[in-house]
């Protein structure tokens, strides 16, 4: 797929920045990192220019948090994540093909292509539970 940005505002490489370095973000967390330099900004902005980087292949979509709202993805390749139940921390994982083949073989040979998303608990929140 070729990514080409149909239009880009002074806002454009802020936010695909931002969602690069924080590999996952939301809309509100890339507002306020935006605000950092452009206090102007509306929310309504962000919410455009995400969407048309999304629509042109520049970011690709996380699964969202625990209360639902869309998270963003730096990383553009299909692949894999980890949710932490607890903190909702989100976090990009590979799960090996013959992992894969098992989770396969258990469904009854049901073929599936997308991303796998694992759900637990991450270290932190295990060590904060102790």
């Amino acid at each position: 797929m070729t990514q080409v940005v149909r239009r880009s505002t002074k806002y454009t490489n802020d936010v695909l920045n931002i969602v690069r370095s924080k590999q996952h973000a939301t809309n509100a967390e890339i507002a306020h990192e935006l605000r950092k330099v452009h206090a102007e900004v509306s929310d309504t902005t962000v919410h455009r220019v995400t969407q048309r980087l999304y629509d042109d292949g520049l970011i690709g979509l996380a699964p969202p948090t625990k209360k639902g709202c869309l998270r963003y993805d730096g990383y553009t390749k299909l692949h894999d994540h980890f949710v932490c139940s607890d903190c909702g921390n989100l976090r990009d994982i590979t799960i090996a093909d013959e992992v894969r083949r098992q989770i396969a073989r258990a469904l009854g040979d049901c073929y599936f292509d997308g991303p796998l998303m694992i759900t637990g608990m991450c270290k932190t929140c295990q060590k904060r539970r102790e």
